[in-house]
């Protein structure tokens, strides 16, 4: 009976310590969305295809090479081009460092090296969500995106990609930024679904 007790107050400790850090995470946060404005942004970019989880690989593989050429820091996001039931091998993601606070000298080496698109400005939803470790990176979709979907299925709103913003790479971040947005062509981002050809 004792050890029955023991194995008894063992899960009970664990299930709450699993709840604290998921509370800690900002797992029983209510996501907050808004209408806001995004954009126009200047990003250099490099592409991954395939599973989320495998994106940490290609994220240093870009940081290598953005590194190569002097450039120190990252204002960082991501483009999101297919929705998350896509077989995961098929899954297009973009990733990209805005050039806004580079020299005229780091644009030039910038634009040698990568490839570079203009996110115009458009309207959508927003949303942001705690930072505090990488878990964070899986934990916000699985908060945010379903409030986006409410929306867009109750005003039978269209979008077109999905756009998180990182922040700078060489400073420590808050937050996650979400962005979707609504009424924007695909059309719109024709050159970066290009760039996986």
């Amino acid at each position: 009976m004792k050890k029955l007790k023991y194995i008894g107050i063992t899960i009970v400790t664990l299930i709450l310590l699993g709840l604290a850090f998921y509370g800690f995470m900002g797992g029983f946060k209510q996501v907050a969305v808004s209408r806001e404005s995004f954009g126009q942004t200047e990003i250099y970019y490099s592409t991954h295809k395939g599973a989320y989880e495998n994106i940490g690989k290609s994220w240093e593989s870009f940081q290598k090479d953005w590194e190569s050429i002097g450039i120190t820091d990252c204002d960082s996001l991501a483009i999101y081009l297919d929705s998350p039931d896509t077989e995961p091998a098929k899954l297009r993601s973009v990733l990209g460092c805005r050039l806004d606070g580079l020299s005229a000298e780091q644009k030039k080496q910038v634009s040698a090296k990568f490839k570079t698109f203009s996110i115009p400005k458009m309207n959508g939803l927003s949303a942001s969500f705690p930072f505090k470790n990488f878990l964070s990176y899986f934990i916000a979709p699985t908060k945010v995106y379903p409030k986006f979907q409410e929306i867009l299925i109750a005003e039978s709103a269209v979008t077109s990609v999905a756009i998180e913003i990182y922040g700078g790479s060489s400073k420590s971040v808050d937050t996650i930024g979400f962005f979707m947005p609504v009424g924007v062509s695909r059309d719109t981002f024709k050159s970066l679904e290009d760039a996986f050809q």
